[in-house]
């Protein structure tokens, strides 16, 4: 049986008209139907749970991210005496030691975020950071499951219902700058402190939602305190 199509009508009418008037095709058209719906509420939910998934994804990446800056340590023993000369009333800071010292702690970090994403990390201490670690390490790089229910802000539902991964894939890692400070602490003593800033790139795999998480962190290469006074001049 035909019919005209009004001019006026969206989809949805005329895919109801169509499955109506054409009973050889209602199978099919329920099909078509229930098709276009599901979709329809699929683009309705990432809609509006897109933004909450970004929101917690991006606390537990920063957050696995700070516990994994805090576990890494160096593997070669810093000599303080290298990191700097001390000449009268001037300081100048031996930046090819410096370097070194970044490149082999931004090494270490990356190896070790390969690793947990690969499931091949093995260090064994008790310290708490490294429990988490090892943790991620089983999982190959999920950082974090969280309940569906914590993404309708309803205290009722924050723990209920199934869970998603959150998981990590490893982009890049950059040292942008190192960063020299020299002040007074106490009396007739000097405060060296060299900080690395580092950004880290890495791509956040949750349903709905694959982006990459770009950002900035300052971590401590050494904290030394001298004996004289704030130098006139000091060389970079």
């Amino acid at each position: 049986m035909g019919f005209n199509i009004p001019k006026k009508v969206d989809l949805f009418y005329f895919l109801f008209f169509y499955i109506f008037y054409n009973g050889d095709m209602m199978k099919k058209g329920k099909y078509i139907l229930i098709m276009l719906s599901l979709f329809i509420c699929a683009y309705l939910f990432s809609n509006r749970m897109t933004p909450r998934i970004e929101n917690i994804a991006s606390k537990e990446i920063n957050q696995f991210i700070q516990i994994l800056i805090n576990h890494t340590s160096f593997t070669q023993k810093i000599d303080t005496h290298k990191l700097y000369k001390k000449e009268n009333n001037s300081i100048s800071f031996q930046m090819n030691y410096i370097n070194d010292i970044a490149s082999n702690y931004i090494h270490n970090l990356e190896e070790t975020l390969l690793k947990l994403e690969e499931g091949s990390y093995q260090e064994n201490n008790h310290s708490p950071y490294n429990k988490k670690l090892l943790k991620i390490n089983q999982q190959k790089g999920i950082v974090a499951r969280i309940p569906i229910g914590s993404l309708t802000n309803n205290i009722f539902l924050q723990d209920r219902g199934p869970s998603f991964s959150i998981k990590y894939k490893t982009l890049s890692l950059t040292s942008s700058n190192i960063d020299k400070k020299i002040k007074n602490y106490g009396i007739n003593h000097l405060a060296i402190s060299i900080d690395l800033n580092v950004t880290i790139v890495l791509q956040i795999l949750v349903p709905l939602y694959h982006e990459h998480f770009k950002e900035n962190y300052t971590i401590p290469l050494v904290y030394e305190v001298i004996e004289g006074e704030v130098p006139s001049w000091y060389q970079n």
